[in-house]
């Protein structure tokens, strides 16, 4: 039972202050992939991917349609 105690310590301290429930938060790392992030978002433009604007366009347009219709049923 010691060395279990004595294990469970180690791995606290070995355990990153940034570790909560899992999860592994590198304030660097997440500063890259909002950089990233940022990148990809302003790549996406109808001259440069049309497919994939056309498609996040398509879907807007069915989530607005679909508010609308749901006030409109409301009313």
């Amino acid at each position: 039972m010691a060395e279990n105690g004595k294990n469970c310590d180690q791995r606290r301290v070995a355990m990153n202050k940034e570790q909560h429930n899992g999860n592994f938060t590198d304030p660097s790392s997440m500063n890259e992939k909002k950089r990233r992030e940022r990148e990809e978002r302003q790549n996406i433009v109808l001259w440069r991917q049309p497919l994939i604007t056309l498609q996040y366009f398509s879907l807007e347009t069915l989530v607005i349609l679909k508010e609308w219709t749901s006030n409109m049923c409301n009313v």
